[in-house]
């Protein structure tokens, strides 16, 4: 008797497609995350208030005992004296981030797509991360504070890269007050290849030099920054100069582990630590900001990404992703940089 075998079913065959998507793409997003966020700006100009102290030298002559105080002479003013200002306003511009989806209605009604129960919330929800990944671009980036001219630029935020660093030539809008620049010793740029002990020590150092204090930073660095500081600890140089420079590489364990571990996380130096955190939002991959998050914040307008319903003319519904958010330094002085290309 004639029986049905599979590889003779030539016709109706259904396809078989498991309720699997597959999404690789997990990028953090570190900054925003961690930035604490600071009170919803009042205005689409978000200000705050910059102080500092006068220098101060050892007195030799003392005061003598008996001497009353003139009320001119004697008496300063530490807001502003003389030709010397101590306290600043410095101010950034909010800006808008939006995404809009929208389905048909063969799309939402008909279609059966495996591993998805709606394709409207699948994308609203693509949407919400496409937005907050802009928001952690834009805020990291280099790119100059901007006004609403009406026309075709709308308001744009001071990036983080562009608080951190010490050329202001191309600034002339909302400039960052000249006494409260992220000062040249805060800025490294040897480079990955380059980048040895010294130099981060260096970096720390300056920073103490501002601050007084010793530290804890939360270091936001480019991938190939982060190979360069565990190459750091486990790589020596020979040779100097025109000498041909061989890295050696040292590794101990105990015997009898099977872990071969290579990573540094954390940096302890002589002025203050850094905790290293990886990020692929950054203007490159071999970059990296040492921050205070005391001193950083993320101003969000309303909801940090608020989904409203557009109208449906026809053509299937439709979802606007938006969210308002500014990039807060409150004071650059107290912040540093690996401004690497390399």
């Amino acid at each position: 008797m004639a029986s049905l075998t599979e590889r003779n079913i030539v016709s109706g065959k259904r396809e078989a497609l498991a309720d699997i998507i597959s999404m690789i793409d997990a990028k953090s997003t570190p900054f925003t995350s961690m930035a604490p966020k600071v009170a919803k700006p009042g205005n689409t100009l978000f200000r705050w208030q910059v102080d500092s102290l006068p220098t101060v030298s050892a007195e030799q002559a003392g005061i003598v005992d008996g001497t009353d105080v003139s009320p001119t002479a004697d008496t300063k003013n530490y807001v502003k004296d003389g030709g010397t200002q101590y306290r600043y306003e410095m101010s950034n511009h909010i800006q808008i981030f939006r995404e809009a989806v929208r389905v048909s209605p063969l799309t939402l009604d008909i279609a059966v797509v495996a591993g998805v129960k709606s394709e409207l919330a699948n994308n609203v929800s693509k949407g919400i991360e496409v937005v907050k990944r802009k928001i952690e671009k834009t805020l990291c980036s280099a790119n100059l504070p901007k006004a609403d001219d009406g026309a075709s630029q709308g308001y744009a935020t001071r990036g983080l890269d562009s608080w951190v660093k010490n050329d202001f030539t191309s600034d002339s809008y909302l400039v960052v007050p000249s006494s409260f620049r992220t000062p040249t010793a805060s800025i490294s740029t040897v480079g990955t290849a380059a980048l040895d002990e010294t130099a981060v020590q260096d970096i720390l150092a300056s920073v103490f030099n501002q601050t007084g204090r010793m530290q804890e930073f939360d270091g936001i660095v480019g991938y190939k920054l982060k190979q360069a500081f565990t190459n750091l600890t486990y790589t020596t140089k020979q040779g100097s100069g025109t000498a041909p420079m061989q890295a050696i590489r040292t590794l101990n364990r105990e015997q009898g582990q099977n872990s071969y571990i290579s990573g540094i996380d954390v940096f302890e130096g002589d002025f203050g630590s850094i905790r290293l955190h990886t990020s692929l939002f950054l203007k490159n991959n071999f970059c990296g900001y040492l921050l205070n998050m005391d001193l950083v914040g993320v101003g969000y307008g309303g909801n940090i990404a608020q989904v409203k319903e557009l109208t449906d003319n026809g053509g299937g519904p439709a979802r606007l992703i938006e969210a308002v958010a500014t990039c807060i330094v409150k004071n650059p002085l107290g912040l540093a940089k690996f401004d690497f290309t390399t």
